[in-house]
């Protein structure tokens, strides 16, 4: 009797977490996160310098490459629906786009599932491992595009 008592409050625990809704107020503090995937580039080496091209200079082979790309630094939630980017590096990043430190972004929670920024400068998010106070502590994401990356961020 005792363990399908137990059993119940355990189970009743679990669907409670489970079904707890979410929003905004699910991603609130400083998370550390970090990105990353792959681009193909074309080009050419000199020397050991890698030099992307979009038409192959007639004296050099150029050739596609996969380049790593990787980014990673802090970023606050601030429960209310905008995200502050506190500290960012980028590696081999390969152009324009993406947040400086101090860009603010708006973000949107629906269940277990987020957005923050835009289609095509931002980063989708799926939420988890949620505190007590139902805020999440770890969060995946993945920005959308040709060359997609993807990461975690977790609260610090």
């Amino acid at each position: 009797m005792k363990k399908t008592a137990l059993f119940l409050i355990l189970m009743t625990m679990v669907l409670v977490t489970a079904s707890s809704a979410t929003s905004v107020a699910s991603l609130k503090g400083t998370y550390a996160f970090q990105l990353q995937g792959t681009s193909n580039q074309y080009g050419y080496y000199s020397g050991s310098t890698w030099v992307p091209v979009s038409t192959c200079p007639s004296t050099q082979h150029c050739f596609d490459q996969a380049i790593t790309k990787l980014s990673y630094g802090t970023f606050s939630f601030d429960g209310l629906g905008h995200v502050k980017f506190l500290t960012i590096t980028n590696y081999n990043s390969g152009g324009s786009g993406g947040p400086v430190v101090g860009t603010v972004w708006d973000y949107s929670v629906s269940g277990f599932n987020g957005a923050m920024g835009t289609s095509t400068n931002g980063a989708y998010l799926t939420l988890g491992n949620f505190s007590a106070a139902g805020v999440a502590q770890t969060v995946l994401m993945r920005t959308e595009g040709n060359n997609p990356n993807t990461g975690t961020a977790v609260l610090q």
